[in-house]
């Protein structure tokens, strides 16, 4: 049997690839990939001859750096990812996430499943986060049969390449670009939600686990994330609410509590974000 073809995307900012924990472990990996792309986010460039490029090369059949410094959406990072190479499978990775050898080997010896969603570990305190299985944390591993809403993070996801030819059928994007940062992995499931309850049939597991560094559990409130939670709640309010009615309503409480609570520039930033329709650094 031939081997799969996995093509892994490993997006780091803010730290060098010698402190990434998702790319030390991809210098342990039992198995070539037949794509690495490394997205250097920012803000400092990483070289072209940086020793682990050099070491992951001796291991994986194309090694790939690109250096964003801008910061570049990570639904344009994933979309382009897809859509530029051809592999069995996709593979989204932080870059503060620990790989497993058990979750190589599921990945590279995977056989029609649609999605591998792996049981997400905080680090912090290694309890498990998600999938989520119909609003409840998922219990078991192996295949999950037939469920109504499913959620996940984006770190591990696993995407076949069926899904990206049933994607492109629907000449949509597999990824909504109008989100940035926090809401991408969310809408992209909640998609596949949409899809399901209208009859679409699709495979899924969670056979691995990962320990994964997750924001909510793990990081303080700083300003940058209250902003970017904003974007976050306006953009599934504008594109994702069940009716004009329903997004209206929700828009105008939104904003008068915070009106109420005298926080004026949050109320302008939902105003703002929700007449534009995306992301700030979407509209480059």
């Amino acid at each position: 049997m031939a081997q799969l073809k996995i093509a892994l995307v490993v997006i780091v900012y803010g730290k060098t690839l010698q402190q990434s924990l998702t790319i030390q472990d991809l210098l342990k990996f039992k198995y070539p990939l037949h794509q690495l792309l490394i997205v250097n986010n920012g803000p400092e460039a990483i070289l072209e001859h940086d020793s682990c490029i050099q070491d992951l090369g001796q291991i994986h059949q194309n090694v790939t750096l690109q250096n964003q410094l801008q910061n570049k959406p990570l639904s344009w990072i994933y979309n382009d990812f897809i859509q530029s190479y051809d592999a069995d499978y996709y593979v989204l990775f932080d870059d503060d996430t620990e790989i497993n050898e058990q979750y190589q080997d599921v990945l590279f010896h995977l056989k029609n499943v649609d999605f591998e969603l792996p049981e997400i570990r905080a680090r912090c305190d290694l309890k498990p986060r998600f999938p989520m299985m119909n609003s409840q944390l998922l219990q078991h591993r192996g295949e999950i049969i037939e469920p109504e809403k499913i959620y996940s993070v984006g770190s591990g996801l696993i995407i076949s390449h069926r899904i990206k030819e049933f994607f492109k059928d629907k000449n949509m994007e597999i990824f909504d670009s109008n989100f940035a940062f926090y809401g991408v992995d969310t809408t992209f499931f909640t998609r596949i939600n949409q899809f399901i309850k209208q009859g679409y049939k699709f495979k899924f597991s969670s056979m691995t686990y990962l320990n994964h560094c997750l924001s909510l559990t793990e990081e303080s409130l700083t300003t940058w994330r209250k902003n970017e939670f904003i974007y976050e709640n306006v953009l599934t309010l504008k594109y994702y609410s069940s009716s004009q009615w329903s997004k209206n309503l929700k828009f105008i409480k939104l904003v008068f509590r915070k009106i109420i609570k005298l926080s004026f520039r949050d109320a302008f930033l939902i105003i703002k974000v929700f007449f534009k329709g995306k992301h700030p650094r979407c509209e480059i």
